[in-house]
């Protein structure tokens, strides 16, 4: 009886800590939530628990653990992106990874598959709740393609929660030394060049924030993540700030002058990131694991070889197999050894780390980091055929535009694709392989879905599902605005779309408006500002396609208001004269408008202040001086407006197709699994 009674009291604990969960998300005077970052690896957490593999279902309980939460609501101020894990048997509960300096990690995934990270933050009074939220203000705006983006975050007087995105592919631990009880993978040059180099960005971008001050501190393997191209991308970011504890003594991925956390510098993340250059070299492990290989001094172990015997004592023997790499490894062990220094004042800055990494990429790009003659899938798309079976397929051309060919390819098995086919790049492999990550993690439902890509030094094929209905041509959909005010947002709010028009803006079949084409001017040879002044988008500023903007994108759209408002191309030709359209809408008075420039279309399904309304914002869009367009995020509002639709509080709210629940919907699901399931086990 006593061992029932226990475990009721544990449960009404439970339900007790869930009233506290749905108050935090309805106390609006707090500042909005946002999403961090934490570390996935099971490999950088202890694996010893008897947790590990427990899962607990409180669906039996019944809905009793909801009675309070009639409309939670949690914030998101980033836009949420996460990978989707499409094998089956996904965890569908909290799983323990484990716990490392900061505090244990559990992956998660929401009703839909959707796989996630939450970290549960190790309790310390050092730091006051305003204190943790402005942290993470700094910390949750920061977007790179290297960085693993913070995403949102659940805090109390007695609990913090910190959420991530989840990388399939592991960490660079993982990668290295392999799992627990597993023997490691063939790792190439390619691939250890691939994840220095990211890493290197990685911090680099971190180290520029918060005036140049941002330090990250805990820079290791475990902590390091694969994306889908295979460069490293830092986790764990900014936690050193936050909480005061001392580092592993038998760690040997720090500098000698750091004790704790709260001693990391800049200039101790070059140290920790040469350690890392020493790892990639060696395949040596410098921290311990549980069930991990033995810890091993890298500094000491390079600096007790004379450099002839490196290649003897030093180098991982699976590399030395290729005899053409080897002037680039001993470069990289150099540039290590450099970061590595005991003085502070003689290890370099990240920045001049990072040139020289991606020099030595340069000048030898036949040997390292050369294309794949494959297609690449992103980790969330099912890659269900090869570029053999595409290059096969019976294909028609649906038309040729500013950056290339676009077919419809029919596989095999009945599937249909539209491959973006272009043979004018003009960036090298990595390049574009570092661009095309930030489109390819992209996830909205106003922006097509870029499922695979075919890089070479001929051409370049971007794979996407096929639209079977069409480009927009006389609908006017919020939706398009809102897809490219979400691509605005990305890559740090400089990405830019570059090539909006209405031939680029499709209609699925749910009518949603489909964005696509994204980002191609970035990798693309420049085209000059004759051809493109034919199409009749482009903004006056724009002289090629290398000086796009975001005011370019406002303005191109505005176009195409102008089109879907008046009826009427971007461009026509009248008694052997071009006609541009913003210049004969500019020509009426606004008194004009309704007999003149407006379609007789439009008028029957809207009433004549909501057409006027709908040409002003166009008109506003195509202003000749850039700064007097308004953002996309604007655009939007206004258009929601006019259009009778529930303004949305933040952009990304709508990221799941009409008729499935939201993000927020679907954390906070997961959440009234995960604190009940942290109460019950008091862990």
């Amino acid at each position: 009886m006593s061992a029932i009674y226990d475990n009721w009291e544990r449960l009404v604990t439970a339900v007790l800590r869930k009233q506290q969960l749905w108050e935090l998300f309805h106390d609006y005077s707090r500042s909005p939530s946002i999403l961090s970052q934490a570390s996935d690896s099971s490999s950088s957490f202890s694996s010893s628990s008897r947790l590990h593999d427990l899962e607990v279902d409180f669906s039996r309980y019944g809905r009793s653990f909801r009675q309070w939460s009639a409309s939670p609501r949690l914030v998101l101020i980033s836009d949420f992106s996460p990978a989707i894990d499409i094998k089956k048997g996904y965890v569908t509960f909290p799983k323990l990874l484990g716990t490392g300096t900061f505090g244990s990690a559990y992956a998660a995934a929401m009703d839909n598959g959707v796989r996630i990270v939450v970290k549960r933050l190790s309790k310390s009074p050092s730091i006051s709740e305003e204190d943790f939220k402005r942290h993470m203000d700094i910390v949750g705006n920061i977007r790179h393609e290297n960085v693993v983006a913070v995403r949102s975050y659940y805090s109390s007087e007695d609990e913090r929660l910190m959420l991530y995105d989840y990388y399939s592919k592991g960490s660079v631990y993982e990668l290295l030394h392999g799992k627990t009880g597993e023997s490691p993978a063939q790792v190439d040059w390619e691939t250890r060049l691939k994840i220095a180099i990211g890493v290197a960005r990685g911090i680099a971008a971190i180290h520029a924030q918060n005036g140049g001050k941002l330090v990250h501190g805990n820079i290791k393997a475990t902590n390091i993540f694969l994306n889908s191209q295979h460069y490293g991308c830092v986790s764990d970011l900014g936690l050193t700030d936050m909480i005061a504890t001392k580092f592993m003594s038998k760690a040997r991925c720090y500098a000698p002058e750091v004790k704790n956390t709260r001693n990391a510098s800049q200039a101790s993340d070059v140290y920790s990131f040469g350690i890392l250059l020493l790892e990639l070299l060696t395949r040596k492990s410098p921290i311990d694991v549980p069930g991990g290989r033995e810890v091993v001094d890298l500094v000491k172990l390079v600096s007790s070889v004379k450099s002839k015997e490196w290649a003897a004592k030093v180098f991982d023997a699976d590399l030395l197999k290729n005899p053409t790499i080897r002037e680039q490894m001993v470069t990289m062990l150099q540039i290590g050894i450099r970061c590595v220094a005991k003085s502070i004042k003689k290890r370099p800055k990240i920045s001049e780390v990072l040139k020289i990494l991606e020099d030595l990429n340069m000048k030898n790009t036949g040997n390292s980091v050369s294309p794949r003659r494959e297609l690449i899938f992103f980790e969330d798309s099912n890659a269900t055929f090869e570029l053999k079976d595409m290059l096969r397929a019976s294909a028609e051309v649906l038309g040729k535009g500013t950056f290339g060919t676009s077919y419809k390819a029919r596989l095999d098995y009945g599937n249909t694709i539209m491959v973006k086919r272009s043979k004018d790049v003009n960036a090298t492999h990595m390049e574009f392989q570092q661009h095309i990550e930030v489109i390819g993690r992209m996830r909205h439902e106003n922006v097509a879905e870029l499922r695979a890509y075919y890089f070479s030094k001929e051409e370049v094929l971007l794979v996407y599902d096929y639209q079977n209905q069409g480009s927009l041509s006389a609908l006017l959909h919020v939706g398009a605005a809102k897809g490219i005010a979400h691509i605005h947002r990305e890559d740090g709010w400089k990405l830019v779309h570059g090539n909006v028009k209405s031939s680029n803006i499709f209609l699925n079949g749910e009518n949603h408006s489909l964005v696509s084409d994204v980002g191609l001017a970035k990798v693309t040879k420049p085209i000059k500002r004759a051809i493109l002044r034919t199409h009749g988008y482009w903004a006056p500023e724009v002289n090629d396609t290398t000086k796009v903007s975001q005011a370019s994108d406002v303005y191109s759209f505005g176009v195409v208001l102008l089109e879907l408002v008046s009826g009427k191309p971007a461009n026509w030709t009248e008694d052997g004269k071009v006609i541009w359209l913003v210049n004969w809408v500019q020509s009426f008075s606004r008194d004009d408008w309704i007999a003149e420039v407006i379609d007789l279309e439009i008028l029957r399904h809207r009433d004549e202040e909501e057409a006027i309304l709908m040409l002003q914002i166009a008109m506003d869009c195509v202003a000749t001086v850039p700064e007097s367009r308004p953002r996309m995020a604007d655009v939007v509002k206004i258009l929601e407006e006019i259009s009778g639709i529930e303004p949305s509080n933040d952009l990304w709210e709508d990221t799941w197709s009409q008729g499935q629940p939201s993000i927020e919907s679907r954390l906070e699901d997961l959440l009234d699994g995960l604190l009940p399931t942290l109460t019950l086990l008091n862990i």
